[in-house]
């Protein structure tokens, strides 16, 4: 693993801005690996034909206990409807100069970036392997005169739960690492916005108790079975204003590579927004969108679409009653079973979008007046999480306690509505729910996954979305 020089000594370029310049890594709690004169770089060609200047290389050994990445491309089963590559045309170093700053070298895009991983506090935290198999990767890098780096980069995964599992996992070990000196110098990340799919995080740079101008923004972005990372470095960390403004800049310049992503998510075809006839759920409605494409457990019944019954019901096993009845015109199910996880979704629609809110309001007052089960000190509390996904949402989670402390057993709930129309969305498995905090997430982690399903509600509304 190739470390940079401590921040007394050179100003580094972070996570993911060593594409183009020597030794310029992520400095203490994110170091990112290079490919050496040996390695993918030696014969590397750009998407489109364009030459690329060579990458130099860091001196520095790896450790012996950090995973080793070969460059070769995993076998990992997919869906034959995913995109599994980035595309040739694809638009990566859209917004970027046309030559870097510091040599007049074009910027390009090439099929195989220079980092290898990222490491935060001693972890390799994202990798070609790690936290799963990436299927391809491009990247692309600017360097301007001084103090400013500027790089990108598409991984691209199996489905869409592998890309959002790989944005979690870099979102939370930066929030689990705020600091790590380095060399004398201070690394500081801080994870200053989440929304659905996505993250951005700051690195500066504190010595002596004071911090000096240098900021790197870092995004993190997951699209269908995409992940989308970008790093700014730059002079914006004098003020709170200057980082703001900063942080809006990065962002703005990503905006054309954010739009191109949309290849990676349009696997249920186009939307349309012309309602239905009554009763009628198009057939190729992509109910089961952002589920996994395929079981780890040998024998496990893997996706069903669709199915007449399910073979867990929510409301069953959380209240011990059956929920409200529902005057739908048509109910569309499917579920996904393997090792210790279940998840179903059903699609119910209605005669009109009075019918759907009154329906969807019967649900959380029944869910919110759900007695808590108890057995041998076993307890299986609900909570209600507000949401703000469709015309009109909420979700529900019940987590597992044994004599009052947090045990392994949670599943989950969540209802959206969007016009005249209801997702029924649930998920259960073997993660512990230890407080409200980790109730939203879990709903929120659950509404981005169900993202191109609420999308296709859109449908069973009268004017489209």
């Amino acid at each position: 693993m190739t470390t940079t020089a401590p921040r007394h000594l050179r100003r580094p370029r972070t996570l993911l801005a060593a594409a183009a310049v020597a030794a310029l890594l992520l400095t203490g709690c994110g170091d990112t690996t290079e490919a050496g004169p040996d390695g993918p770089d030696a014969d590397r060609a750009d998407r489109a034909g364009a030459t690329v200047a060579p990458t130099p290389t860091s001196s520095a050994a790896s450790p012996s206990d950090s995973p080793v990445d070969d460059g070769s491309t995993p076998d990992v089963p997919v869906d034959p409807a995913q995109v599994t590559a980035v595309p040739d045309d694809f638009p990566l170093a859209a917004g970027l100069p046309a030559t870097n700053g510091d040599d007049g070298s074009p910027v390009t895009v090439t099929d195989r970036p220079s980092w290898r991983d990222v490491e935060l506090c001693g972890d390799v935290v994202w990798s070609q392997q790690v936290p799963v198999p990436t299927l391809d990767r491009a990247g692309a890098s600017y360097t301007g005169e001084a103090e400013d780096t500027r790089s990108r980069l598409v991984a691209v995964y199996a489905d869409e739960l592998d890309a959002q599992q790989a944005l979690d996992t870099l979102r939370d070990a930066y929030a689990a690492c705020p600091s790590q000196d380095l060399g004398g110098t201070e690394q500081v990340y801080q994870v200053v916005d989440t929304a659905q799919g996505s993250a951005t995080v700051t690195h500066r740079y504190r010595l002596d108790g004071r911090f000096d101008a240098g900021l790197e923004v870092i995004e993190l972005v997951a699209v269908g079975n995409a992940l989308y990372l970008s790093s700014y470095y730059g002079e914006g960390g004098g003020s709170d204003e200057a980082i703001a403004s900063f942080v809006d800049f990065a962002r703005e310049s990503s905006q054309p590579v954010l739009d191109a992503l949309a290849v990676f998510s349009d696997l249920g075809g186009p939307t349309s927004t012309t309602p239905p006839a009554d009763g009628e759920i198009l057939d190729d409605f992509p109910l089961a969108s952002g589920w996994p494409t395929r079981t780890v457990e040998p024998g496990s019944a893997g996706l069903e679409l669709p199915v007449d019954g399910l073979l867990a019901s929510f409301p069953d096993y959380a209240c011990d009653s059956r929920g409200p009845a529902a005057g739908t015109t048509d109910v569309l199910r499917a579920q996904y079973s393997d090792v210790e996880a279940y998840l179903s979704r059903e699609l119910l629609t209605f005669a009109d979008a009075d019918d759907a809110v009154a329906h969807l309001a019967a649900l959380r007052d029944f869910y919110g007046s759900c007695p808590t089960p108890t057995e041998d000190g076993l307890s299986y509390p609900l909570r209600l999480v507000d949401t703000e996904v469709g015309g009109d949402s909420f979700a529900v989670v019940r987590s597992t306690e044994y004599d009052g402390e947090p045990a392994i057993g949670m599943s989950a709930l969540h209802a959206v509505r969007v016009g005249r129309s209801i997702l029924l969305d649930s998920t259960s498995g073997e993660g512990i729910v230890q407080d409200a905090g980790d109730a939203e997430d879990l709903a929120a982690s659950m509404a981005t996954r169900a993202a191109d399903v609420v999308a296709a509600q859109c449908a069973f509304t009268v004017a489209g979305c």
